[in-house]
């Protein structure tokens, strides 16, 4: 069984994270919408994990079929609320993506407690 990275802080996981899911060569390509109650997100693969302390995080940029591209970031704790999450996500983009007034954000929390933050990566479609 693969372990996941630790780390002490969220930004050391998210400078570590970050720097691995933004190279291109490292995209995935966005899973097919799966039947109510199912789910293939996070990645299974630890690349795409870190813990610090109690709290996992999953983070991806994923690419789909339409070659819209969308950056994931998911945080899984106990007792975690989606408001604790967003503050996570604020200290996990900080130094490589700082959150801006207005920008929009897809929440969701799923039937496994992760708390999913979504949002477009790219600004238009790519081009193949």
């Amino acid at each position: 069984m693969l372990s996941i990275q630790e780390h002490g802080t969220v930004e050391e996981a998210s400078s570590n994270l970050l720097d691995f899911i933004l190279i291109p060569d490292n995209w995935l390509e966005q899973a097919p919408p799966q039947p109510e109650g199912s789910s293939t997100w996070p990645a299974s693969d630890t690349q795409y994990q870190r813990r610090v302390g109690p709290l996992r995080i999953c983070a991806s940029v994923d690419v789909a079929p339409s070659l819209d591209v969308t950056l994931h970031i998911a945080f899984r704790a106990p007792g975690l609320t989606p408001l604790k999450a967003a503050d996570h996500l604020e200290s996990f983009l900080k130094q490589r993506l700082p959150l801006t007034p207005n920008s929009e954000w897809q929440v969701e929390v799923d039937e496994r407690r992760w708390i999913h933050f979504s949002r477009r990566y790219a600004g238009t479609h790519l081009l193949a």
